[in-house]
């Protein structure tokens, strides 16, 4: 029978899909087959390496220290390690060895108590639906922050799925010591020498990863971090510690907006220390501070707005000696009387009439000498603080020359100092000098400047005539002692002759021998000093106000320059409020920590502390109570940080040499004997109501003895003894002899 052509030509269409299909089959299996043979290794190692290379990470560096002058550790950043989890990995050793597994999770939880053994058992327990782990995320995070001993231990054990990020942790030794000068970093945020060497000190990051090596060998390959730069700065910790002693005693006793003390090298512009009141923790700069009262921040903190919290605490860690300006009044005298001097305007032996006032410009102003001074010199108007002197100078020198010596000794500009946020406070422009402006300007009122132009302003003074570039870092040296970066003496401009300046080194001895700061005199010592009180702002605020004190010693030979100010205070009364105590006694201890000589005769031999030394003992494991004892017998002073009774940690190491008068840092922690206890406080130096709410508030009963209306000499137990709550701490009360203090009676205008 014969075919159809309709039926052949459906054979052939079937005939056709049929080799069509084979066809196809046979490319796919080809390649298939040419990719297995050709590279079936290299894909298989990919995909190894796609599962197993779940870890690629940053190896952060470890930051650069800051140091002192004397390679007392300010900043440092030691390595630590992050432990992470590879659920996915430990959940597959599951299936081989759970013995493996249940020794992996045990340990952890032994080693970290903060770990819960079920949560770990969920991570890497298996879906049995999905063949997947339960979690999302099998690359887990468990514990941050562990020291090297503590991972080369739990290395040893060879837990299986368990990996030791490297990372870094930064510290603050000396907690609240030189903070606003220190800084510190937080995410964007860098404050101080933190964030001004911020480039030298970060490092370059490394890496570490893990992977294949061959066919199934799993190696953890790391690349090495490099380290930053170390800060070596000009602050000599001793002297920052005196600063920050008085700084935080004058605050207590007279509170005000800030307290401040800074020294320097006069002739090379190092500064030796920069302290200030309301410091912080660095290692905590987000807590409130232990000097802080208001209620509204100590009470209420959380229930205040961020931008609140954030405007607080800006406010708590800007460097108030670079960043806040002020009017500063009669420590300004002396650079016009420079200026007069070199100018030819006036001589030494130039004489004015002051009868205590002045109408300018429709304003009546007066001398703080209502009565007058009558007629006084140049010496003496700089000693007595003479406002109709000084103004008589100015109108000699004229307005423009005045202008010009502004500038010159750097009112107005940025010092350069290597510190962040610095202002350049802020001058009457030349063209608007009238003679009320004049007058005003000559003691140093109506316009603004900060601390430290006037330290560096000053110090141009007596160094010889030269306006230095203050700094407070000396060099900075990478990890193999290479210098990277040397900060020599920066001479800006001079000023002024060296004759003029020499007889400026003379003349100011005379505000201290005979003048307002008498209080000042050191017996056996030589110092030069100028005093300021000035009034801020609107003068229709009397409230406002910064006294201030800079002094030099050996005034013959400046070695050191010392500037206080205590910037608006509370509660403000003439004639009470004066930095000249604190100024003293930074002074004296600055002669006793540098064992100066005496520079000229010493009226009472057998008056004169005798320097000696003492070596001090390492009290590492020591009980608090002995310690305490043994410093006492040395003559030596102590801060006790934390809370227990035994020693973990000091500064000064053991074996250290230190000036009788010296003081030790005490790291204490708790014991299993002091369970219950709590640290006593140190109330000496309080008057007994401050004592008694500071001890009330601790746990504490009190008892006393003496006069109740004195102040705090001694105290039983002593501060940083810790002791059963509600143990009673008895007090000595004495009351101090009163100190003169000589201040401005004000007009309108006025500042001494």
């Amino acid at each position: 029978m014969r075919k159809s052509s309709g039926g052949i030509r459906a054979n052939g269409r079937f005939a056709f899909i049929l080799f069509a299909f084979f066809a196809a089959f046979a490319l796919m299996f080809g390649r298939v087959l040419y990719m297995k043979v050709v590279h079936g290794a290299e894909y298989e190692a990919a995909a190894k390496n796609q599962q197993i290379n779940r870890y690629d990470i940053t190896i952060p560096p470890n930051r650069g220290s800051i140091l002192d002058r004397n390679n007392q550790v300010l900043a440092i950043s030691t390595t630590v390690y992050n432990v992470a989890l590879d659920s996915l990995q430990l959940a597959e050793v599951a299936e081989l060895s759970p013995e493996e597994q249940e020794k992996t999770l045990t340990t952890l939880c032994e080693y970290f108590p903060e770990l819960d053994y079920n949560t770990l058992k969920q991570y890497v327990t298996i879906n049995p639906e999905t063949g997947e782990l339960y979690m999302n995320n099998h690359w887990k995070y468990l514990v941050k922050g562990i020291e090297r001993s503590v991972k080369e231990e739990l290395e040893a054990m060879n837990l299986k799925g368990v990996y030791f990020e490297k990372s870094s942790k930064r510290s603050y030794p000396l907690n609240s010591s030189a903070c606003h000068l220190v800084g510190f970093t937080r995410g964007d945020a860098q404050w101080g020498l933190e964030g001004y060497y911020n480039s030298y000190m970060e490092g370059t990051p490394g890496r570490s990863f893990i992977l294949y090596n061959g066919a199934d060998s799993v190696v953890h390959q790391d690349y090495d971090a490099k380290d930053g730069d170390t800060i070596i700065t000009t602050i000599d910790y001793n002297i920052q510690k005196i600063a920050e002693e008085v700084v935080a005693e004058t605050a207590a006793e007279w509170p005000a907006k800030n307290v401040a003390a800074m020294v320097m090298d006069p002739y090379t512009g190092e500064i030796y220390a920069m302290a200030e009141s309301h410091s912080f923790d660095l290692n905590n700069p987000n807590e409130i501070p232990e000097w802080e009262t208001d209620t509204k921040y100590t009470e209420n903190w959380d229930q205040l707005s961020s931008e609140e919290q954030l405007e607080y605490l800006n406010t708590m860690w800007k460097n108030f000696c670079v960043s806040d300006t002020y009017e500063p009044g009669s420590i300004f005298k002396p650079m016009l009387v420079a200026a007069a001097l070199e100018e030819g305007v006036i001589t030494p032996n130039s004489s004015f009439q002051c009868n205590g006032y002045t109408d300018i410009g429709g304003y009546r102003i007066k001398c703080h000498l209502v009565s007058g001074h009558g007629n006084i010199n140049v010496e003496q108007i700089m000693a007595q603080s003479c406002n109709m002197g000084v103004i008589q100078i100015a109108n000699l020198l004229g307005a423009d020359k005045f202008y010009e010596y502004q500038r010159e000794f750097g009112f107005g500009d940025y010092t350069g100092i290597d510190l962040p946020g610095e202002a350049a406070g802020q001058l009457h422009s030349k063209e608007s000098i009238g003679p009320t402006e004049l007058a005003t300007m000559s003691f140093g009122q109506t316009f603004n400047c900060t601390s430290i132009q006037v330290i560096a302003a000053f110090s141009s003074l007596i160094n010889g005539g030269n306006l230095v570039k203050p700094h407070v870092v000396s060099q900075i040296v990478d990890a193999d002692g290479n210098v990277v970066l040397e900060n020599d003496t920066e001479v800006v401009r001079r000023v002024i002759s060296e004759k003029t300046s020499a007889y400026m080194r003379t003349a100011l001895k005379a505000t201290v021998e005979n003048g307002l700061a008498k209080k000042l005199q050191i017996d056996g010592y030589s110092i030069g000093c100028k005093t300021g009180t000035a009034e801020q702002g609107s003068r229709t605020n009397d409230d406002l106000w910064a006294l201030s004190n800079m002094s030099y010693f050996p005034a013959e030979n400046p070695k050191y320059i010392v500037f206080t100010v205590i910037n608006q205070p509370s509660d403000y009364v003439e004639g009470v409020q004066t930095p000249t105590p604190m100024t003293k006694k930074l002074i004296e201890g600055i002669i006793k920590y540098d064992n100066l000589e005496p520079t000229q005769p010493v009226e009472d031999e057998a008056n004169l502390s005798q320097n000696k030394t003492v070596t001090v003992a390492d009290y590492t494991d020591s009980v608090i109570f002995d310690v305490i004892g043994d410093l006492d017998g040395k003559e030596l002073t102590y801060k006790v940080v934390g809370n227990g009774n035994t020693v973990v940690n000091q500064v000064p190491k053991g074996g250290t040499t230190v000036d009788v008068g010296s003081e030790v840092i005490l790291y204490v922690q708790r014991s299993e004997e002091d369970t219950g206890t709590v640290s006593v406080p140190n109330v000496v130096g309080k008057n007994y109501e401050q004592a008694e709410t500071t001890l009330t508030n601790a746990g504490f009963t009190v008892a006393f003895e003496g006069d109740q209306s004195g102040t705090v000499t001694a105290q039983d137990p002593k501060y940083g003894v810790s002791v059963a709550k509600g143990s009673e701490v008895m007090l000595t009360l004495e009351i101090p002899e009163k100190t003169d203090t000589s201040t401005d009676t004000t007009g309108t205008q006025t500042t001494q």
